[in-house]
């Protein structure tokens, strides 16, 4: 049965000295079309895996396939790939246009369909009127624009992306960001994009993979990852979350209860193989957590309720940051909207903090023992605006 993958890594390893896996049985499909992005740490995996795509690096163990053909045995100018470096990579030498127009040359295309393409290409990166400037002559952002535009010039099958917005200021990786989104709709364009920016990632993609210890922790839309995650790295990766620790009481049908540091009992959704007696975390995020509001008391719905003391609130514009305390060493973040109707606590208070049972989740704490090889077919610095006296308890 052939492969309808459009790009496929199947059982890829990597290592350099013999001992040390960077990839570790790797296993990935990428649709024709889709937008796929490499999330992870330094280290993780990440870079290496989109190196062994573009030919720049060569597997230890496994094949890595484009449209069903094998491209581990082929250079980087023979795979129909473009690529997108962080520090852009453009010759100083040559003009805008020169510089788009390199992947033609070196594949012999003719220079009037060389013109055209050029053309055709600075227009849709909205810089035709640049042309004959040389890059030094160029912002960050339009040399970032440039670089797209020569590794789409060759219409490639694929292109890769290495942190392409890491060297901008937010408003202008902001600005990038939905550039490439308009490309790679407009253009139907399969991306392959590395990032350590979880807010890149999850904006950007029609799927994330996590990457950990040259593995994928989990393949999913940034949806799912973020709401679903599979395990305890996931959770604590991707997005901001509590990952508030204890001992599992019992487990039964998707749904756990686990037993808090400071003797709570609360109730969540889990995956499989938790049992009774196991170390856990349960995974919450600030903003499903909630405080009693002007009026005093908390919404009915809340199922499960933990008593915490407050320790500091932090203002952060559109909402505020309530910093709390449970029993001595687990720590909880609530965010509370930035509205007059809701009433924030005094910090050395003690509050009730409350969720919903499926608002959070309850996964086992080794994120690589549960996560084996996966074959998948996707604040600015605030200012705290008071803190709890010294020794509060």
């Amino acid at each position: 049965m052939s492969n309808p993958s459009f790009i496929s890594l199947s059982r890829v390893s990597k290592t350099y000295d013999g001992v040390q896996l960077v990839v570790d049985d790797l296993n990935l499909d990428v649709s024709k079309g889709e937008f796929v992005s490499l999330l992870g740490p330094s280290g993780s995996g990440k870079t290496t895996t989109l190196m062994m795509l573009a030919g720049f690096e060569s597997p230890t163990h496994g094949e890595i396939r484009l449209d069903g053909r094998r491209l581990d045995d082929k250079p980087p100018h023979q795979r129909d790939i473009g690529m997108v470096f962080q520090n852009y990579a453009l010759f100083p030498h040559l003009t805008i246009a020169e510089n788009v127009a390199f992947p033609l040359s070196v594949r012999h295309v003719g220079r009037a369909e060389q013109k055209a393409r050029v053309k055709r290409a600075l227009e849709m990166i909205e810089l035709p009127h640049l042309a004959n400037r040389r890059p030094s002559q160029l912002s960050g952002g339009q040399q970032q624009r440039v670089a797209l535009a020569r590794a789409l010039v060759f219409e490639p099958s694929v292109v890769l992306m290495d942190e392409p917005l890491g060297a901008l200021d937010k408003r202008l990786r902001e600005t990038m960001q939905y550039e490439i989104m308009r490309l790679h709709r407009e253009l139907s364009l399969t991306i392959v994009y590395v990032t350590h920016d979880q807010a890149e990632a999850l904006t950007m993609s029609d799927r994330v993979a996590v990457f950990s210890d040259g593995r994928i922790q989990q393949a999913a839309a940034p949806s799912e990852l973020y709401e679903n995650a599979q395990n305890a790295f996931v959770a604590n990766f991707v997005g901001e979350n509590n990952g508030l620790t204890g001992r599992v009481v019992n487990a039964h049908e998707g749904w756990a209860t686990l037993a808090l540091s400071n003797g709570s009992i609360i109730r969540g959704r889990c995956e499989n193989g938790l049992h009774a007696g196991d170390e856990a975390m349960l995974a919450l995020r600030p903003e499903r957590a909630h405080i009693p509001g002007a009026e005093g008391t908390l919404p009915t719905e809340h199922d499960n309720v933990v008593r915490a003391r407050v320790d500091e609130l932090v203002y952060c514009g559109d909402h505020h940051r309530v910093h709390l305390t449970l029993g001595s060493r687990d720590s909880i973040v609530v965010k509370v909207p930035n509205t007059q109707r809701h009433a924030l606590p005094t910090p050395g208070s003690e509050i009730d903090v409350a969720w919903r049972h499926d608002d959070c989740k309850i996964l086992a704490m080794s994120a690589r023992s549960s996560a084996p090889a996966i074959h998948v077919s996707t604040p600015p610095s605030p200012s705290i605006i008071t803190t709890a006296p010294a020794g509060a308890n």
